[in-house]
């Protein structure tokens, strides 16, 4: 509101008021209207009508104003509040000018902001008139609006394509096959495509050749002409015929775009030989040797965990091997089935597997077989099948009863052989509840049927204990003899256990033992030719004859001397491979004497027996070494030629003839 604008209301104001008036001045003129009270109405009102401020106006005060920003591109309308606000109140942006301002009430007024003012914050004063005008600090901010994005091109398609998989090169190795044989295949994959391959997988199918291992190998990318080398074991069957056999190989990739992309790939392998010519005898012979349960006693319903150890005791590696639980009416399985495998089990090696089970509802206790099923192949594709039983102890009663078990045995000397007299040691331990009295135990059953060929030597073959408390253990002791004509193999010897349990019930039960017996070999060893004196630190040649005095060949497989006292070393290379009852081979030696006396010379022969496993003999002969004389002058006392040392004469071509005879005939080398 400005100045012209109140002036013009006042005189409006002063002209309506005079209108008003005339006709109480008309009536004062009459006699019958009355002056005085008239005129004091009519001129009271004249000062109150009339608007005029007054000179010195209130204070003013500013609190806030609404909005605190404005855009500089488009302006806008700002309230301003606080108190003692009139209508010559004007509105400063303070370093810009005065804004537009609009009177509303005493305590609001609005102010235009014009477009384009510089982006700032800027102070509002608001004064009307007065000498201090009311200041709002840092009320209000003139912003830039954001510029505009610029539009974004398009990206451009990426170009067409895709990978293509090839096998530039390859390798085999052993570059020839045999039936039954495991190999090694590298392969270089190479990209020949526009595009890089993603999840790039090379996958070894099978088919005429048997992968052994993870048959797929991830590349994840390969890019565009680069290679990547893949290697893989390989088995040719056994009953593979020779020739060149293609082996095959898959290969897969994605492109850029997710699409998939499958190429395959040959690559031959020579075959050499046949089953029948390149196979192997022998079969692999898995046997259960030790099995034990956790816990010891079972009870029925409840579970338990079922070890085996199972040993290969054949000529070739049996492959893929099950034992399952073939007593269905005694044990179920715990967890999943009743089942377990392992890869393979090399001849004479041993793995152990445990089974998960549950005993069933057995109404008799005691020791009872479990049977046990295993299945197993070999690498000419053969498979065998076999059961075998195990012991278990059960205990079905309430009461607390005796258990005896047969923890360990052994024998002295441990190498049992046709002929040896040797001492069994069995350890009886009682896992049960209560005492066991008066035990007896029989050797190869109560009666002894099965007791040969082993031979109780100054005793019978029933051995008795007087009492075994709970958790306590006894050793029993009985020397034996084996036959001489026995057989070369593990023997079971089954052990009657019979004893009282403490209600004076007889209680009887039957244990195993394993007994091998092995082919001990004899030899003979003696000189035919050394040196009639042997002297310190002079070297000499010995010529040892090994002749077998057995009565089968024996399976050398390595003949080494040596002595603490002598410096020994082999002339030539010693005999290795099987040896004829009667045979001899010779040992040609070169030794030096560091020390004089009597020495020994130990000759160690390692040899492969029955059951495929090494085992070691040895002999000792006796030498006498005579210590060196002092060295004189030739031609000074006690030096003549008949004490000159003879030079050894070289063996003769009859000399050798000669012996050789004698060896064809088993009369010495």
């Amino acid at each position: 509101m400005n100045r012209k604008f109140v002036v013009g209301l006042l005189l409006a104001l002063s002209i309506t008021g005079y209108l008003a008036v005339l006709p109480l001045l008309a009536q004062a003129e009459t006699p019958t209207a009355t002056p005085t009270p008239s005129l004091t109405p009519t001129l009271t009102p004249t000062p109150t009508l009339t608007p005029t401020p007054s000179s010195t106006p209130g204070p003013i005060t500013l609190t806030r104003v609404e909005p605190a920003t404005l855009s500089n591109a488009t302006g806008g309308t700002l309230s301003l509040y606080g108190t003692g606000f009139n209508s010559d109140c004007v509105v400063r942006l303070v370093g810009y000018g005065l804004l537009p301002t609009t009177f509303i009430n005493g305590q609001a007024l609005t102010a235009q902001v014009p477009a384009q003012v510089p982006p700032a914050t800027y102070d509002l004063e608001v004064s009307a008139g007065q000498p201090v005008p009311a200041v709002l600090r840092g009320a209000f901010t003139i912003t830039t609006p954001p510029a505009t994005p610029a539009p974004e091109e398009p990206e451009e398609p990426p170009p067409p394509g895709h990978p293509i998989l090839t096998i530039r090169n390859y390798s085999v190795q052993p570059e020839q096959v045999r039936p039954g044989q495991e190999f090694v295949v590298s392969i270089e994959i190479y990209n020949n495509g526009s595009r890089a391959g993603e999840n790039t997988l090379v996958i070894f199918p099978g088919g005429t050749f048997l992968p052994l291992g993870e048959q797929g190998h991830n590349l994840w990318q390969l890019p565009i002409n680069h290679t990547a080398v893949v290697t893989q074991r390989m088995r040719a069957p056994a009953q593979l015929s020779g020739g060149v056999h293609q082996l095959q190989v898959s290969l897969s990739a994605n492109d850029w775009a997710g699409d998939h992309y499958d190429y395959s790939g040959s690559i031959p392998v020579e075959i050499i030989g046949s089953s029948g010519s390149g196979g192997y005898a022998g079969k692999p012979k898995v046997i259960i040797e030790a099995a034990t349960t956790s816990p010891h006693i079972l009870i029925p319903g409840e579970p338990f965990s079922l070890t085996l150890r199972l040993v290969n005791h054949g000529s070739r590696t049996a492959i893929n091997v099950f034992a399952t639980c073939a007593s269905s009416e005694m044990a179920i399985p715990a967890s999943g089935g009743d089942t377990v495998a392992t890869d393979l089990i090399r001849i004479g090696h041993a793995a152990t597997v445990t089974l998960p089970l549950v005993l069933g509802s057995l109404d008799s206790g005691g020791r009872q077989n479990l049977m046990i099923g295993l299945e197993y192949a070999d690498y000419s594709g053969g498979g065998y099948s076999d059961q075998q039983n195990i012991g278990v102890d059960i205990n079905t009663s309430l009461a607390k009863e005796p258990q005896l078990l047969i923890t360990e045995y052994t024998t002295e000397p441990e190498f049992l052989s046709p002929g040896d007299t040797f001492t069994l040691t069995i350890y009886v331990a009682n896992v049960g509840g209560g005492d066991a009295e008066r035990l007896t135990l029989s050797l190869g059953g109560k009666d002894g049927a099965s007791l040969e060929p082993f031979i109780p030597l100054k005793a019978g073959n029933v051995l008795f204990v007087s009492q075994i408390k709970p958790g306590e253990t006894v050793v029993l002791s009985r020397s034996l003899l084996i036959d001489g004509a026995a057989s070369i193999r593990a023997f079971n010897l089954p052990l009657a256990l019979d004893y009282d349990d403490p209600h004076a019930t007889r209680q009887s039960d039957i244990q195993r033992l394993s007994l091998i017996v092995r082919k001990r070999p004899e030899f003979q060893l003696n000189f035919y030719r050394q040196p009639e004196v042997l002297q310190v630190n002079v070297p000499a040649p010995l010529s040892l004859e090994l002749i077998n005095v057995g009565r089968s060949s024996i399976n050398i497989s390595e003949i080494a001397p040596a002595s603490p006292e002598l410096e020994v070393t082999v002339e030539g290379l010693p005999f290795v491979g099987p040896l004829d009852a009667g045979g001899s081979t010779p040992l040609d030696l070169m030794v030096i004497p560091q020390a004089s006396g009597a020495v020994e010379l130990r000759l160690s022969i390692v040899y492969r027996d029955d059951f495929n496993q090494m085992q070691a003999i040895s002999q000792t002969l006796t030498l006498e070494v005579q210590s060196q004389p002092d060295a004189l002058a030739p031609g000074e006392p006690g030096m003549n030629a008949a004490e000159e040392p003879a030079a050894e004469q070289p063996e003769t071509l009859w000399q050798k003839l000669g012996r050789a005879l004698k060896g064809f005939l088993g009369l010495g080398s």
